[in-house]
């Protein structure tokens, strides 16, 4: 597995517990990065000057005021972070690199989401160090080994929030970049924004998409960037990273295509020096600069050393019992099961034995069949296969195992063959359904050329059946699964579904399409945009759109939602407006423009949630 795959799944371990987790805490990491492009403009700007650097000399010290709020938008609660972070420069490592000496002091934090057992607990006044280099990119962090992992987590993805990495070349003034942050690999791009008075440069960036491959796609977790805005200031005469960071991300978290996570998170960062307090004496001898998630390493290899001595009957009764604990535990009793899976592939026919003899109560089935996923094993994934196949299985537990083969593993053509049988045969509806839709899964993970081919061609087939018996639901599924593949290749076929005579057809179409490259997707999604009446589907294209917030695109939605009667549809365009207003004022006036309107409360308080007050006033 992956760093990545290991940090993307420890974050699941959270998220999947407790439906809400701080993306400011725990989970970050530091593989392999890239670097390229994108964003905004303001009415006849000045010409920009080029991208900013960093820069530090030795003794320098700087301090900065630090705050993160997130929340799952489908719940009350939110973990909240405020504090103050004071550094000072140690050491030049190289002619483009150096490392500071940081702590954080006057903190607050709050783990309202978090479930007890996966808070950070222990003082986070402690010293660590912070190696960045000439691009302002965190290349190394380095902590007492005293600090457990989630503290040394939740440190490193509150900095990771507020990385602009800048471009080699002075004169860029668009640029991409590979990055980490607390959920894992993404691509970032950048724009630099028109020049204003004085020596400021404002950097915008704008998180395009998670890496798929490297976050543990083939364990069944997908990220999904719904918005992601943010901006820092920097100050070109004292190009000591930046003066001022602040942003809005939404981001949400399926596993096995089950939402578990919707995140919402705020964060800002400004730089005060008159908040500098003095930072603990340290020697960077003394300090482990190991990646954090090797720590995890650690852990799971800690549990897999608690089961591994289990007998089949000891697994399944501390499976049963870690159901029972507080919250939601489904993916941690998952991950326990299938660690011992691992150590005893042969538990993997004792498992299903259970299962087919009743003796594992219905609510325990889900995390039984995740468990049999998360372990990998061919054992598992033979069981896996007999279960699609035993008329004896009901219907739900043959679906289950279709989604957990589609995600087991590294795909491979039988897995595709056999869910391919169930789509043709279409004995049950639901098993036919997952096992479609597992099909264009398999797909977006792989990177066999043949096996693609295979699906792709296994979905067209399922099309064209479809649309020949007039068996809506039949190509819905079928357009649901070509999203599912990320194939650009499916691109023109469902954009020709936009124009289906159903809302129904239209809907799925849109929100398969905004799942391929937004290049593509984009111009078909507003294009649809302009002539679509239908609100339900008006909503489905908003939320598709993962293009650019063009001035086109700005008047377009600001257009439909004044002419809207749906207060669905006009919280979709008003989601839209607001994320893009954090890099563009004319989104933001749109949005002051329409409250003047706007009857339903709920809706003011969402525009609320994006419009500072004094706007609104």
């Amino acid at each position: 597995m992956s760093g990545a795959s290991r940090k993307a799944l420890a974050l699941v371990v959270l998220v999947a517990a407790s439906s809400a987790v701080m993306c400011a805490l725990p989970r970050a990491e530091a593989p392999a990065q890239r670097e390229q492009a994108r964003r905004g403009a303001q009415p006849r700007p000045a010409a920009p000057q080029g991208a900013p650097s960093c820069h530090f000399e030795l003794g320098e010290t700087a301090a900065f005021a630090v705050e993160s709020t997130t929340r799952d938008v489908r719940a009350e609660e939110d973990d909240h972070l405020r504090g103050t972070l004071s550094w000072e420069v140690v050491d030049a490592l190289a002619e483009d690199r150096w490392r500071l000496r940081a702590a954080l002091h006057d903190v607050s934090l709050t783990q309202a989401l978090t479930l007890p057992d996966e808070r950070v607990e222990g003082s986070l006044a402690e010293p660590f160090f912070i190696d960045v280099d000439s691009s302002c990119r965190f290349v190394g962090f380095g902590f007492a080994p005293e600090w457990d992992a989630r503290r040394r987590q939740l440190v490193r993805s509150t900095l990771a929030t507020h990385e602009y990495v800048l471009p080699s070349g002075p004169a860029k003034t668009r640029w991409r970049a590979a990055q980490l942050d607390g959920l894992g690999d993404y691509e970032a791009r950048y724009q630099l924004a028109p020049a204003g008075a004085g020596a400021e440069a404002r950097v915008q960036r704008h998180k395009a998409a998670y890496d798929a491959a490297a976050n543990a796609g083939a364990f069944g977790l997908t990220l999904a960037v719904v918005g992601s805005e943010a901006e820092a200031r920097f100050d070109r005469a004292r190009p000591r990273w930046l003066t001022a960071s602040s942003g809005l991300e939404r981001v949400q978290i399926r596993v096995q295509g089950e939402l578990v996570a919707d995140l919402m998170q705020r964060f800002r960062l400004r730089r005060d020096d008159e908040l500098f307090a003095p930072v603990p004496a340290m020697a960077a001898g003394d300090a482990d600069f190991r990646d954090v998630f090797d720590l995890e390493i650690e852990r799971d290899a800690a549990v897999a050393a608690q089961v591994a001595n289990m007998s089949p009957e000891e697994a399944l009764a501390a499976f049963r019992a870690r159901l029972q604990g507080e919250g939601d535990q489904s993916y941690a009793a998952a991950r326990e099961l299938a660690a011992w899976l691992k150590s005893h592939p042969e538990g993997a026919a004792q498992v299903a034995a259970a299962l087919r003899a009743g003796a594992i109560e219905e609510a325990a089935r889900p995390a039984l069949f995740l468990g049999l996923e998360l372990s990998g094993t061919e054992a598992a994934r033979g069981e896996l296969s007999a279960l699609l196949v035993d008329a004896r299985v009901s219907a739900v537990d043959r679906a289950r195992a279709a989604s957990a083969l589609s995600d087991i593993g590294a795909p491979t053509r039988g897995t595709a063959e056999l869910l391919r049988a169930q789509v043709r045969e279409r004995g049950d509806a639901m098993v036919a359904s997952v096992s479609a839709l597992g099909l264009g899964s398999m797909s977006r993970r792989s990177d066999d050329g043949e096996l693609r081919a295979y699906v792709r061609d296994a979905l067209h087939e399922e099309l064209r059946e479809g649309l020949a018996a007039a068996d809506a639901g039949k190509v819905r599924v079928a357009l649901d699964a070509m999203g599912n593949t990320g194939d650009a290749a499916f691109t023109e076929e469902l954009a020709a579904h936009l124009e289906a005579d159903s809302p129904a057809t239209r809907r799925h179409a849109a929100e398969a399409l905004g799942r391929l490259d937004p290049a593509e997707s984009g111009p078909r999604l507003l294009e649809r945009l302009r002539e679509e009446t239908e609100p339900a589907v008006s909503a489905a294209l908003v939320g598709a759109y993962q293009g650019p917030p063009t001035a086109d695109a700005i008047a377009l939605m600001a257009d439909k939602l004044g002419a809207s009667a749906s207060s669905s549809e006009r919280a979709a365009f008003i989601t839209w407006l607001g994320t893009a207003s954090r890099s563009e004022p004319e989104a933001m006036r749109q949005l002051v423009a329409h409250a003047q309107r706007e009857t339903d409360t709920r809706l003011l308080q969402k525009i609320g949630t994006f419009v500072p007050a004094e706007a609104l006033r």
